[in-house]
């Protein structure tokens, strides 16, 4: 058995950005829900908030974590922190603004990667300048481990194996998202406004025009239209479908994982993602106002005026309440075709608040299994397309596959496969 990768690192995982609300959320999970013997810190660029936070944890969780004071624009004291880790797990956005020199910092030392992104313009802008030496360094980046895109991958990946088990090819997969409840954080808020803010209008078209934004330059393209879902019937769900704000992230991270397998989902597999709706009016009323809503938001004032109420009335580092989170839910439901038309249902749930409750969660496995299971996540244990990636930008699905959809069952969400 080949050495474990970075073996004699001070720490199995760092928390970066503990101090925000996502990042509190998983460093409680991590001190509540790891492995007794975990090594991991939780890190930052102010002392005295991090001290608060490693102050409230040892009361509620009894550990007393070690802390890591860094900052995104000090190269010397990112390159000290991603060191002494075998995984950083950042929440630290916008990530157009914030998270470019943490990549780097983590390929330049041969530390893997997890992040909550949701922002396709910051993932291609790292695809385009550290994917190739992480493959050389066998580094795994893993952006996007959150409810962004963690349901839709992990949810294709099991229908495309149930498939691929039985020698079939997958023609299609659509994912709805069936049912939900939860509330948005500022962290979020400020994240969608910075793509649009920060990023080029030439940058923004090619995103939304291009359903291939994030696939491999060198793997042929597939049938996909950039044309989302905005009003239909979906006669597998049995429910009126309409536009999901999170398709633009998500279609275009679950055809990367596809480029990345060179395609070994199907030579014509094609990703569609929506969200249910109650009835036709609501599903209706959906499409018109987001529509309405989109073209308003690629007006600059509009974009400043949405950013100034966001700033006043959910600031970053806010977010819901705990009863709230617990209170939260969703249910996603991926249905996949065989090129015989044959068609499976892939059932993923999770049981608390999507955007925070459930993603800390997702997160937090996440960075578990490449900390504690790296050297399973590189074979075939990652189920039927194990072992082919070794390292890059990569994916939920391509890097950690079943082994961390194992870890989020035994975490209480739900990953079920029937057929239709």
């Amino acid at each position: 058995m080949a050495a474990e990768r970075n073996a004699n690192r001070p720490y199995d995982v760092v928390v970066w950005g503990a101090t925000g609300f996502t990042g509190r959320l998983i460093a409680e999970y991590l001190a509540k829900n790891g492995p007794k013997d975990l090594k991991f810190a939780i890190a930052g660029r102010s002392k005295t908030k991090l001290d608060e936070i490693r102050q409230d944890l040892k009361s509620t969780t009894g550990k007393d974590l070690p802390m890591i004071i860094a900052d995104s624009h000090d190269e010397e004291s990112l390159d000290k922190m991603t060191k002494q880790a075998k995984v950083i797990i950042t929440t630290v956005g916008p990530f157009l603004e914030h998270g470019e020199p943490l990549v780097a910092s983590c390929v330049k030392n041969k530390t893997d990667y997890v992040d909550s992104t949701g922002e396709p313009p910051f993932i291609k802008n790292i695809i385009d300048k550290y994917h190739d030496q992480a493959t050389r360094d066998g580094t795994l980046i893993v952006p996007s481990c959150g409810f962004d895109s963690i349901p839709s991958d992990l949810g294709t990946l099991l229908a495309v194996e149930y498939f691929a088990k039985n020698n079939k090819k997958t023609k299609a997969v659509r994912m709805s998202v069936d049912d939900f409840a939860g509330a948005a954080s500022g962290g979020t808020v400020a994240s969608l406004l910075g793509v649009l803010q920060n990023t080029s209008y030439r940058e923004q078209l090619k995103c939304f025009t291009d359903p291939y934004y994030l696939a491999p330059d060198s793997k042929d393209k597939g049938p996909d239209s950039a044309r989302p879902t905005m009003f239909r019937w979906d006669p597998d769900t049995k429910k009126y479908q309409t536009y999901w704000v999170m398709e633009a992230t998500n279609s275009r991270y679950v055809r990367r994982s596809n480029g990345l397998l060179n395609n070994a989902y199907g030579p014509q597999f094609t990703y569609a993602e929506s969200v249910a709706a109650p009835s036709f009016l609501s599903a209706g009323a959906s499409t018109v106002g987001t529509m309405v809503a989109g073209a308003a938001l690629l007006l600059p004032p509009i974009q400043w005026v949405a950013k100034w109420a966001a700033e006043k009335f959910i600031p970053q580092g806010s977010g819901p309440s705990k009863e709230a989170r617990e209170a939260g839910y969703f249910v996603c439901k991926v249905v996949g075709e065989a090129e015989d038309g044959e068609k499976v249902l892939v059932t993923v749930k999770g049981v608390q608040d999507p955007g925070y409750g459930e993603t800390s969660k997702m997160m937090a496995e996440s960075g578990l299994a490449l900390a504690l299971e790296r050297q399973k996540v590189g074979t075939k244990s990652a189920g039927v397309f194990g072992g082919q990636i070794k390292g890059g930008v990569v994916t939920a699905a391509t890097a950690m596959g079943d082994v961390l959809i194992e870890r989020l069952r035994k975490a209480g969400m739900t990953f079920e496969t029937s057929k239709l």
